[in-house]
């Protein structure tokens, strides 16, 4: 199955995008983009595995996610719910280290970008996939705005 996400832009507060499979979609959170620094960025754009792997402890609820693999110089990237995307660094929250976090509504919530309904998403997301591996193409839309 192929997965399409693309990122609109990255601030501070984080990377906003959305997600595709067919006609099914969700909104997307990650770290802001810093190079992809381990634990502080979202990871490069490009084209990657996914596979459904059992995690040591639960992550929003649940022990079964996706895991993008074969991302240079990172491990670990996770497809799981969470509210917050943010760089600690500069004072604001987050609820991952790299992983990508996706919802059905997004806002501001405590002064701060942030994504809702993530664990709907995160389950339909799992349903839809149905423990298959999976590409996930990552976008950063901002990159060919320029083009």
């Amino acid at each position: 199955m192929n997965i399409q996400l693309i990122r609109h832009e990255t601030d501070d507060q984080g990377t906003p995008g959305n997600i595709y499979i067919g006609p099914w979609s969700a909104h997307t959170l990650e770290l802001p983009w810093r190079n992809n620094l381990p634990n502080l960025s979202c990871i490069t754009a490009g084209t990657y595995s996914m596979r459904l792997v059992k995690t040591r402890k639960p992550i929003g609820g649940r022990s079964h996610l996706y895991l993008i693999e074969d991302v240079p110089e990172r491990s670990g990237i996770l497809a799981h719910a969470g509210t917050f995307a943010g760089n600690k660094e500069k004072g604001f929250k987050t609820s991952v280290l790299g992983c990508v976090l996706m919802g059905y509504r997004v806002g501001t919530y405590q002064n701060q970008r942030a994504i809702f309904d993530t664990r709907r998403a995160i389950g339909d997301f799992n349903n839809i996939l149905a423990g298959k591996p999976a590409r996930i193409t990552i976008i950063n839309a901002w990159e060919k705005q320029h083009d």
